[in-house]
């Protein structure tokens, strides 16, 4: 007969889920995580629930929904004994207990129903995109245009929410560079002329040949895009970005580097890829995959540490993650992509933590007011103005 596993102090759990914990707290949860991998398991289930964004309203309707969607998420075993069935679902009573005191308010937030009706109203980006030819021939790139055009020898075409280049590899001349240029509340997709694969973020600019020349393929980036580079052994990739180069064969990674930004972050999905300093490439640093590297411009120091690349490339699928970051940081995220200017109404409530899951494309309604029922904060809209209290 399977032991019974004892169940912690959920309290604990939660705090450890939102950063909480006291010193104390880690080493009763470490030690109770290394009686059993069970342990871990069901610790996983609660982080995966939560991190789905659910949240629940205090009345015994979504009391009892809270309870159907515990019991699936971790009651889920085919060999449990009655103990162990009794000892999670104590668990799952506590969790709906906890849900209620520490995610929803107190009291109601006056404000809400002004966040509501007035948030409506901003919506997430689109794909839209300007893109500037090499005799600086402008043209706007949007969701509801399409665009065929021959330069050189390259064919670009775009389909209003991707730009692809074709060339003739017979042909090639001199470089010509183009420039595409993604705005605030925008994203776009761009093929280049070797088969690599850009997906570019918000205030976004990047600058590439049209077709790729000489014995290496150079891009230059300002602010952030996901890389999936087609691989030529002869011909190795490098992305410019400020102070930083990367160099590559042929993988899949992230770059952040936007100007207001003190730090550049790369994150390696797949393959390797070197990162040195354009003036000192004595300084560098080789990533593996979970790996990030933090180029510091004001010391031009290059650090790296393992990191869950998920949270840092869900924008391109599609999601924001957060983990444990600070409001400033995620407003000054959120900003970009719903083109609203954010204002703290007291410095300290930058510092305020939050861990969640949110989709890219919802409207902006819905993301204040997950975060305001926490009642940590409340949002006044005006515009697009966004002052947080």
């Amino acid at each position: 007969m399977p032991k019974e596993q004892p169940i912690i102090d959920f309290e604990i759990i939660w705090k450890k889920i939102n950063h909480k914990t006291t010193e104390n707290e880690d080493i009763l949860l470490t030690r109770w995580l290394e009686e059993t991998p069970d342990h871990q398991q069901y610790l996983d289930k609660v982080i995966r629930y939560y991190s789905d964004g659910s949240s629940f309203d205090d009345n015994s309707i979504e009391t009892s929904k809270a309870w159907k969607a515990l019991k699936k998420e971790l009651l889920k075993k085919k060999h449990s004994t009655f103990k162990q069935i009794i000892s999670l679902a104590a668990a799952a009573v506590v969790t709906i207990f906890l849900v209620i005191n520490f995610l929803l308010p107190v009291k109601k937030i006056e404000v809400l129903p002004i966040v509501s009706n007035k948030a409506e109203l901003i919506k997430p980006g689109t794909n839209k995109a300007t893109l500037i030819l090499d005799d600086g021939s402008v043209y706007d790139l949007a969701s509801s245009k399409n665009l065929k055009l021959t330069e050189g020898s390259s064919e670009i075409i775009s389909e209003g929410n991707k730009l692809q280049y074709t060339s003739n590899e017979g042909t090639k001349k001199e470089v010509k560079y183009n420039t595409l240029s993604v705005p605030r509340g925008g994203e776009f997709f761009l093929q280049l002329a070797d088969g690599t694969k850009v997906w570019l973020n918000s205030e976004t600019i990047l600058r590439y040949p049209v077709q790729f020349i000489g014995n290496e393929r150079k891009v230059e980036l300002t602010g952030e895009a996901f890389f999936e580079v087609s691989r030529n052994e002869k011909m190795p990739f490098l992305v410019e970005s400020g102070e930083q180069v990367i160099k590559v064969l042929g993988t899949e990674f992230n770059i952040s580097s936007y100007k207001e930004n003190p730090q550049i972050y790369t994150t390696l999905v797949k393959g390797s890829v070197e990162i040195y300093l354009k003036d000192r490439p004595e300084i560098n640093q080789r990533l593996v995959p979970n790996e990030q590297s933090i180029v510091n411009k004001i010391d031009t120091h290059i650090s790296k540490r393992k990191v869950e690349t998920y949270q840092f490339i869900a924008w391109k699928e599609g999601r924001f993650v957060f983990e444990n970051q600070n409001l400033g940081e995620i407003m000054h995220t959120l900003s970009k992509w719903y083109n609203v200017d954010i204002v703290f109404a007291r410095a300290e409530l930058k510092d305020i933590r939050f861990t969640g899951n949110l989709q890219r494309y919802a409207n902006f309604s819905e993301m204040l007011k997950k975060i305001q029922k926490t009642n940590e904060v409340e949002f006044v809209i005006e515009n697009k103005q966004i002052t947080i209290k």
